[in-house]
């Protein structure tokens, strides 16, 4: 009888929390959650800029080892091939993107590529191709034809497109290139030798340059070579790079990439700068000069806007922003010449950006009125 008495009483004795516990417990859980979600919010973050650093690796390695086949060449940005057997006319071929196919593991989308049509009506232009993607641009990965990664153009002014339409220059605009836009460095070209030096300036300003195979170019400037050919190679020599090859960019991300504003297509295999390049944009109607590089006010021209400068444009117009653009916080990842891939941050000195950007401008030269690029240390990004 006593002992049923005391299993009652120990029994009834039981309660739950009360409300002021449950709370307790309640704010204890989400405090330690807001210590712990930041975490793992970055190491999400990092995971993801690792990848993304390891698919623009693989891109800078077969971009090197293009070269290597080669005698040192890089691939052109883009390529305009000749429309017709008396070269008078060129059409849209492919990007850089199609030619580091075989070395990107794609030998199948390569082979089956039809180079004899426009990139707009091959079959193989809006496959996914992973490595060619940041796993934080939404608008590239896991999307037919996405891109994130660009070739570094060098620099140029706002006229970038071949056959864009409408045409952004004049009907005979052919776009960016060392040989349609040797930039006036040392004064009104008014002679052959001055003509000379800005075009072989402005070919040392970038790395990647378009080909264009075509007899007829109007736009071309008179005694300056165009680029349709390995006598006349449109790109740098990757062997070859003056200004230090683990001082320039070769590729960088941008997430309004793959797109032309122009067109409104969008393809990894699209030959407009806009599309598959970078560039740093300048007006050609004013004396350059290194010292006035950076602060130059750029005229819009051809549907380019914006600011020149790393993460300016990452909210901007898929196609209409061809500078570097990243989701990553405050940095952009960018593959250079030697293969190494690093980030920059957004906050970099715009002086030290453009001398990034240049390949060869660092040689000293002879012509009146250019002066050569001050050398990048490695301790100066």
């Amino acid at each position: 009888m006593q002992t049923r008495r005391s299993l009652i009483l120990s029994k009834t004795s039981r309660r739950g929390f009360t409300l002021i516990e449950l709370l307790v417990v309640i704010s204890i859980i989400a405090t330690l959650m807001a210590l712990i979600l930041p975490a793992i919010q970055q190491a999400r973050e990092a995971g993801r800029r690792t990848q993304c650093q390891n698919n623009l690796k693989n891109v800078a390695l077969a971009a090197i080892s293009f070269a290597e086949t080669r005698r040192g060449l890089l691939p052109p940005y883009g390529t305009f091939a000749a429309a017709n057997t008396a070269k008078t006319d060129v059409f849209a071929s492919h990007s850089w993107v199609v030619d580091l196919l075989p070395q990107l593991d794609q030998q199948a989308i390569y082979e089956n590529w039809n180079f004899s049509a426009p990139f707009s009506a091959n079959a193989m232009r809006d496959k996914s191709i992973p490595v060619l993607s940041c796993p934080n641009d939404d608008t590239a990965v896991g999307i037919d034809g996405g891109l994130s990664y660009v070739a570094n153009c060098g620099v140029g002014d706002g006229y970038i497109d071949v056959l864009a339409t409408p045409a952004p220059g004049s009907p005979n605009d052919f776009g960016h290139g060392w040989s349609f836009e040797p930039l006036a460095w040392s004064g009104a070209s008014t002679t052959a030798p001055q003509i000379a030096a800005n075009a072989e300036l402005t070919r040392e300003l970038g790395v990647f340059g378009p080909k264009v195979d075509c007899l007829s170019l109007t736009s071309g400037v008179a005694g300056v070579p165009t680029p349709t050919d390995s006598t006349n190679p449109s790109s740098a020599n990757i062997g070859r790079i003056y200004d230090g090859a683990a001082n320039v960019i070769l590729f960088t991300e941008n997430v309004n990439a793959g797109k032309n504003a122009i067109t409104g297509g969008k393809s990894f295999a699209d030959p407009s700068l806009r599309s598959c390049g970078f560039f740093y944009g300048a007006d050609a109607g004013t004396q350059l000069t290194y010292g006035n590089l950076t602060s130059i006010t750029f005229t819009p021209q051809g549907g380019i806007t914006g600011n020149r400068f790393i993460n300016q444009e990452k909210n901007g117009i898929d196609g209409a922003a061809p500078t570097p653009n990243s989701r990553h916080m405050g940095i952009v990842v960018a593959a250079f010449c030697d293969g190494t891939v690093k980030t920059i941050t957004e906050n970099i000195d715009r002086g030290v950006y453009v001398r990034l950007i240049t390949s060869g401008a660092a040689r000293p030269r002879g012509a009146a009125g250019i002066s050569a690029e001050a050398p990048l240390g490695g301790n100066e990004f």
